[in-house]
């Protein structure tokens, strides 16, 4: 980790430890200001995020680029900002020709139908194969992603000290938006957990992760996702070149879900998606906005709803959904 030496460098150390107070990491953040440091030393050396600096680096900065992500954007953007609001409006900050590449990846919203098919083949299915833990640890870990819409690695990454059945929460760590969060678990996902805790415990007496792979480590990426569709194709559902679910689609599902519920009961949803973002590790809250463009149109008052966001729509990174 290099050390900032710029005229800038107290203005980007404020900044950090701005988010480090909010429990963010911010590693990535730190790299690419590392390099705006380093850009700044040895052009203008500017003791402010001037447009002429800020606009100077990332045109080299997309120079270097070989392909159009654009992830180096969001923290000198964020910077730009953190300065604008604490009272240095001479900031700059980097204007919309300086898009962040927005997320492609193919997203499938999950029926309930399909869903109800998914879990009764499931439960079958693990019981055609002997494996050590098998017939416990999908049906499990699946429900869980269903359930918390958690990331399939924090999923994956959960170790036993990280649950506490009896208080009836898990604790996410170290998720890949550098934030620690605790997720408190309906009842009856408590009751069959507990149920699992039990019967996993007699096939890994010792293990460390709450959803062991099949040698009692860590469940890998390939088992989960290859068990997925394997038991998608198995419930005879539909999966070709244009409609591939996959177990993080459960996520997209409870986000969209939560939106939908409440849209029925009345409730605000812009009140509420504060509380859905704190829930799924989003570091901000335009990355929960995402999700009410995802719900199609038969979505009660989704064109009133997305009316009145369509400046909000975020610059959403991978790692944020």
């Amino acid at each position: 980790m290099r050390e900032f030496t710029s005229d800038l460098k107290p203005l980007i150390e404020d900044f950090l430890e701005f988010k480090h107070a909010l429990g963010i990491k911010y590693d990535t953040g730190r790299f690419y200001l590392e390099q705006l440091d380093k850009y700044n030393k040895s052009h203008s050396n500017s003791a402010i995020l001037t447009r002429d600096l800020a606009e100077g680096w990332a045109n080299q900065q997309a120079e270097k680029s070989v392909n159009a992500d654009r992830s180096w954007i969001s923290p000198i953007r964020e910077f730009g900002r953190y300065l604008y609001s604490i009272g240095y409006e001479e900031a700059y900050i980097l204007d919309d020709r300086y898009t962040i590449q927005r997320y492609h990846a193919e997203v499938y919203l999950l029926s309930e139908e399909e869903i109800n098919l998914f879990f009764k083949e499931c439960d079958r299915f693990v019981l055609r194969h002997k494996a050590n833990g098998r017939p416990y640890v999908l049906p499990a870990l699946y429900r869980f992603l269903y359930c918390c819409g958690v990331r399939c690695r924090e999923a994956r990454n959960l170790k036993c000290s990280d649950i506490n059945l009896a208080e009836g929460y898990a604790d996410i760590l170290q998720s890949k938006a550098h934030r620690d969060r605790r997720l408190y678990l309906s009842d009856e996902l408590i009751d069959y957990l507990k149920k699992y805790d039990e019967a996993i415990s007699k096939c890994f007496p010792d293990r460390e992760y709450f959803f062991p792979g099949g040698a009692g480590g860590i469940c890998s990426t390939t088992a989960l996702s290859a068990n997925f569709r394997n038991i998608w194709l198995s419930a005879g559902l539909k999966r070709d070149g244009q409609v591939k679910p996959r177990a993080y689609d459960f996520r997209h599902h409870f986000a969209c879900a939560n939106i939908m519920k409440w849209s029925d009961e009345g409730k605000d949803i812009h009140a509420m998606l504060p509380y859905l973002m704190r829930y799924m590790g989003h570091t901000t809250l335009d990355s929960t906005y995402y999700y009410i463009h995802l719900i199609p149109d038969f979505f009660p008052k989704y064109a009133n709803l997305t009316a009145s966001t369509e400046d909000l729509i975020p610059e959403v990174e991978n790692y944020e959904v």
